[in-house]
């Protein structure tokens, strides 16, 4: 497949200009191939990364967190990112990175984490620190996963919620209440984590069933959260006084950490990128470890 109708294909999924002038993502290094045959997915890159994707001869990683976050100064094999930057370049392989605009996307890191939960009735507030009852636009847009497929439905009937891909805080209806020490354990199994993984706090409510959830670091969402009357919040990266504030207002928060949150990037844009490419394109699932947690 030509190298720009992959970038095509990933740009479809996830459009950057809803956040050109917030995220570096994108091209983040370019050879001088002009086809692309193999891709290997991942959440980010490390040393071990690299080596798969040159084991596994790709001629593209695609990742999740862009590899250049900020402007580099020198590229020297004594820092990190100088020393992927390198390895890469000296493979022959493409990096590409796809950050906010795949949390936000259709079915970007937010709505699938929606789906592996089962979430009813999922919505995304357009405006999450200015939403006031009774504002919104025309009505919201609520998503549903039926037969594997995204629908997207108008709900006239209320007014407070639109579908806004700029936005990357939801919430949504558990299919079932359950209490505490369930909804722990419902979320590790739905997000394929080890026993006793995520860090908890037990807002005491008898039981949970509207849930707001924020993949990667979420924490500044956890007010409003609590101010629509949500039962619980999953996100990662809860600092010390988000979580108090959250035991205060009574809200049961899941932090199941910023990899355990956003590691389900690798097959989701995987899958994606193969219903797209078909049999043009071989897309390739990392299986080298970037938890730098030891558990």
């Amino acid at each position: 497949m030509k190298y720009r109708q992959v970038i095509d294909l990933i740009e479809e999924i996830a459009p950057t200009e809803w956040f050109e002038d917030e995220d570096n993502s994108g091209i983040q290094i370019r050879t001088d191939k002009e086809s692309i045959d193999r891709v290997l997915v991942c959440l980010e890159l490390n040393d071990d990364v690299i080596r798969e994707a040159i084991e596994q001869k790709a001629d593209m990683i695609i990742t999740h967190h862009p590899l250049l976050f900020h402007p580099v100064k020198s590229i020297t094999p004594d820092t990190p990112v100088g020393r992927y930057i390198i390895a890469a370049v000296q493979a022959g392989i493409d990096v590409y990175s796809s950050h906010l605009p795949f949390d936000a996307a259709v079915m970007g890191n937010n709505m699938y984490l929606a789906k592996l939960l089962k979430l009813q009735n999922v919505a995304a507030p357009d405006e999450w620190e200015e939403i006031q009852e009774g504002d919104g636009g025309s009505g919201p847009v609520r998503i549903s996963f039926n037969g594997g497929r995204t629908v997207l439905t108008h709900d006239a009937d209320e007014d407070a919620y639109e579908y806004d891909p700029d936005e990357v805080g939801s919430m949504g209806y558990l299919p079932v209440a359950m209490d505490f020490p369930e909804f722990r354990t419902y979320v590790e199994r739905c997000l394929d984590l080890p026993a006793n993984y995520v860090r908890c706090v037990d807002g005491g409510r008898a039981e949970i069933r509207k849930v707001a959830f924020c993949t990667g670091a979420g924490g500044d969402y956890i007010f409003t959260a609590a101010r629509e009357g949500c039962d619980a919040y999953i996100t990662g990266d809860l600092k010390l006084h988000e979580a108090q504030f959250a035991k205060a207002a009574g809200l049961t928060v899941i932090d199941a950490g910023h990899y355990g949150t956003e590691k389900i990037f690798t097959e989701n844009m995987a899958a994606q990128l193969r219903a797209k490419a078909g049999q043009s394109l071989v897309v390739l699932e990392a299986k080298a470890n970037t938890n730098p947690y030891t558990l």
